[in-house]
């Protein structure tokens, strides 16, 4: 497949979606901006095999992350760190620029280093989820929400997702803007600032982190 270039911020919080009670209710419920005909709220599914993620842990970077997902193998790598970035008084995020490379017809051999028998020393995490998506394009002059399955060109993913890694539970909340260019840049900006200011709790920064970071820590 193509590479997959996107601006994005991410938060993590310890403990599932339901004990956030207030961040889901704003999640599900925030109307920033108009949605296209038909769109309802956001419906939580985990993944289609019912499978982890799978990581390949490397503690000395974290500018790249790998893993197997749904039978394909993907490689993430961090173009760069915007740096920090306040959307409003309450909340405070790391920004950065990302691009992905999927691989659905992958070697046995590289299959194997996920694998927990035949993984060849290497450390790995297995990673649960279930999430929400909601989806906001911006083709034309306003964002608009669409269907979570909608093809775009150019779109915001908005993110709430319920994980387990190692026995215990957590939740993150994720916004990715797609293609990473100039016109996508200020759609980014636009979305996850509406999006927060519907939101009382307080996003902080310390709680801002790419997933490879997430995973070191």
């Amino acid at each position: 497949m193509s590479p997959f270039a996107s601006i994005e911020t991410r938060w993590f919080f310890e403990g599932g979606a339901d004990g956030y009670p207030q961040l889901r209710q704003w999640f599900e419920t925030c109307t920033p901006f108009p949605r296209r005909a038909g769109v309802g709220p956001p419906q939580w599914r985990g993944r289609v095999d019912g499978q982890p993620d799978v990581y390949l842990l490397m503690q000395s970077c974290t500018d790249m992350g790998v893993k197997w997902r749904e039978g394909s193998l993907q490689i993430k790598g961090r173009v760069a760190d915007l740096g920090t970035r306040r959307f409003s008084a309450l909340h405070e995020g790391r920004v950065q620029r990302w691009i992905k490379w999927t691989y659905t017809e992958v070697p046995t051999a590289y299959r194997l280093l996920f694998d927990a028998d035949g993984g060849r020393g290497l450390e790995t995490a297995s990673v649960h989820k279930t999430r929400g998506l909601r989806l906001f394009g911006l083709e034309s002059g306003t964002p608009e929400e669409v269907a979570p399955a909608t093809v775009l060109e150019r779109g915001v993913g908005f993110e709430m997702a319920d994980i387990e890694l190692n026995g215990k539970r957590h939740c993150s909340i994720a916004f990715e803007a797609f293609p990473d260019d100039s016109t996508t840049a200020g759609g980014f900006d636009a979305v996850v600032v509406a999006c927060l200011s519907e939101l009382a709790a307080t996003l902080p920064i310390d709680a801002s982190m790419s997933y490879p970071d997430w995973l070191r820590g």
